[in-house]
């Protein structure tokens, strides 16, 4: 083998192994060799190869009882410093643990990340979860808080684009499933400036507000997430208040802010 075929070799395997990431990405949860060779076309022992060496460097994790893989820390840590660059996350995170203080519920600082929402600050019993299983996490846009607000103030044709890429999944019995109930919905949250999950991903309630950008565009969401207990038909209307309240600082703090 010659030089130059050695060094095409290497940029085709580092290539093969940057797609492995990004599609595990995007599909967000845990992937089978098999899984992972169908959809990328790869030969399931070359796949065997290029997933022992994430795993070795920690890209990805694999869950030892069925062998599936799914994204690692160190993805993680890698997509976040390019995040870092746009956002304070110093200071967003103080004004987080100040909220936290005042209602001890968790709370989400969430971005768009393609079709879904990606909570990449997350404040719980007085620390910042950093590295955390909840940091990274997605959730669909139609069936949780954070995900509607985004759908609400991002232009009509990007809407659009990402509900025909998606579908309208059924997550549990309270999932919109229709789009003229979710539009209605969505220019709800539009005029009050606020949206509400009930348990229409989980069994959890939240609650999101938009967070504003350079150019009044949506750069991201803060929410607030508990059981049924924590956050009560009596409870609501307060921490509405309260996130609107925050939701407007965190606006103040990133005002010349674009994320692309």
């Amino acid at each position: 083998m010659t030089t130059k075929e050695k060094e095409a070799r290497i940029i085709t395997s580092a290539q093969k192994c940057l797609q492995i990431i990004s599609y595990m990405a995007t599909e967000n949860e845990e992937l089978s060799i098999n899984d992972l060779a169908t959809a990328l076309a790869i030969n399931k022992s070359t796949m065997h190869h290029y997933m022992a060496t994430l795993l070795r460097e920690k890209y990805v994790l694999q869950n030892p009882e069925n062998k599936k893989y799914r994204i690692g820390p160190e993805a993680f840590r890698v997509g976040e410093s390019y995040l870092r660059n746009d956002l304070p996350y110093q200071e967003i995170g103080a004004l987080l643990k100040e909220f936290y203080d005042e209602i001890g519920i968790r709370i989400y600082f969430c971005i768009r990340s393609g079709e879904k929402a990606i909570s990449v600050l997350v404040r719980e019993k007085s620390h910042l979860i950093y590295g955390h299983n909840l940091v990274g996490a997605s959730v669909p846009m139609h069936a949780s808080a954070a995900g509607k607000v985004f759908l609400a103030y991002l232009p009509e044709y990007e809407r659009e684009r990402i509900l025909k890429k998606t579908g309208l999944t059924a997550y549990t019995k309270k999932t919109i499933t229709d789009p003229e109930i979710l539009n209605k919905e969505l220019i709800e949250i539009r005029l009050r400036g606020y949206a509400v999950n009930d348990r229409e991903y989980d069994e959890t309630i939240s609650i999101a507000v938009p967070v504003f950008g350079f150019g009044d565009k949506i750069v991201g969401a803060v929410s607030v997430s508990g059981e049924p207990s924590q956050i009560t038909d009596k409870q609501m209307k307060k921490l509405i208040q309260q996130l609107i309240k925050y939701g407007k600082k965190l606006s103040e703090m990133v005002n010349n802010v674009v994320l692309y």
